[in-house]
């Protein structure tokens, strides 16, 4: 951990500390317990934990251990990743958007693997956004779409493991025993292409899994939602309430 990073974490402790907290610290992450509630608005041990980036796999991943561990998560930032984690966190919370009661999901890297080994792809260049389809449910339907024309749908269940199925994507594709990538349609291969890049050139380019917020922190949503963020500013530290 390099020493900015180490200044503003603890500063944030320095100032738990202050309130009246008691503190116990491990090398990625710092428990605050014993203070007033007030501070988070929820009567439970709160997480101090500096983030690296703004990405929201990284922040959604802080947030659901902290959470799943009875922990108010306080995600310490920088002047780098504060509006990006600050975007994350606000409402909707830990969502890209949302209308019309439908919401939209951030993309993450995680590739979609299917049922048969193989991974979804899509043979479109525009871009890819995934949302919702409202429907009563418990269980929506997510939709996948190019440059807002539809291109996939599965329901939001099925992207856990062993995720969806081989006919929920128009394209697909996996790595040969020559190390080749081949691409697959409804009719047979469509193509074997040396590189990811020569893919992509084709036409045919991975599909990221959407970033579904329920998935990635199913216990303690209350907790979660309760998030602070913590910025640090010459020794001072302010919190905000993502809610």
């Amino acid at each position: 951990m390099d020493r900015p990073v180490s200044r503003r974490r603890a500063a944030v402790e320095r100032d738990l500390q202050d309130r009246g907290f008691t503190l116990e610290a491990s090398e990625y992450a710092t428990t605050a317990r014993n203070g007033p509630a007030g501070l988070a608005g929820v009567d439970a041990p709160l997480e101090v934990v500096h983030l690296a980036d703004g990405n929201p796999l990284t922040v959604v991943s802080a947030i659901a251990n902290a959470a799943n561990e009875g922990r108010v998560p306080v995600l310490v930032t920088d002047q780098w990743s504060r509006e990006a984690v600050t975007e994350v966190v606000t409402a909707p919370f830990l969502l890209a958007g949302e209308r019309d009661g439908a919401r939209r999901f951030y993309a993450l890297e995680d590739r979609i693997r299917l049922t048969d080994g193989s991974f979804a792809c899509v043979g479109h260049r525009g871009e890819l956004t995934w949302h919702e389809v409202v429907t009563d449910s418990d269980q929506p339907e997510l939709l996948l779409e190019a440059s807002g024309e539809p291109v996939a749908a599965v329901d939001s269940d099925e992207l856990a493991c062993p995720g969806p199925e081989p006919r929920a994507f128009q394209y697909r594709y996996a790595r040969d025993d020559d190390g080749r990538l081949s691409v697959f349609g409804n009719e047979g291969t469509v193509g074997r292409y040396p590189s990811f890049d020569a893919m992509r050139t084709a036409g045919f380019r991975p599909v990221s899994a959407p970033l579904v917020p329920e998935h990635h922190v199913p216990r303690n949503g209350r907790l979660a939602r309760a998030t602070l963020l913590a910025s640090v500013d010459r020794g001072s530290v302010e919190y905000r309430h993502c809610r």
